[in-house]
């Protein structure tokens, strides 16, 4: 039986969001639980990935766990694709297909082929804003 998330964690998920936000656009940001696993994922889609090149963006993901600002959250919880990802331009669709202001849980059993047990889309999250 899949453990639910905690809303500490889900409110943790869309801080450390945010936060990569800053460095990276944060086109999608949802939690998994893929069938084949035993514990859920914090996935995070953005166009400023390419190429499959994730090493930048998991540095980034590093440094940010490494400030301790996150307790509920674990780095192998991590994961980060491109925009275009199949995963990730499923989730986009679903998310969109009804908005809403907070996270949603999706009551699917796949997204683009893959199983999962449980997942919770965040909203759009809103673009940095820069400095006047």
């Amino acid at each position: 039986m899949v453990q639910e998330l905690l809303v500490e964690e889900i409110e943790c998920g869309e801080k450390f969001a945010r936060e990569f936000g800053e460095s990276f656009l944060v086109d999608a940001a949802f939690w998994l639980y893929p069938t084949d696993s035993d514990r859920w994922h914090l996935y995070l889609a953005s166009k400023d990935i390419v190429d499959g090149d994730r090493l930048e963006a998991y540095r980034e993901v590093h440094r940010l766990m490494g400030t301790r600002r996150f307790p509920w959250l674990d780095v192998t919880h991590i994961k980060v694709r491109e925009a275009s990802d199949p995963l990730a331009v499923k989730v986009i669709e679903i998310r969109d297909q009804k908005p809403a202001p907070i996270p949603t849980r999706y009551n699917g059993t796949s997204i683009a082929g893959l199983e999962i047990e449980g997942s919770y889309i965040y909203p759009p999250l809103a673009a940095p804003s820069s400095a006047s």
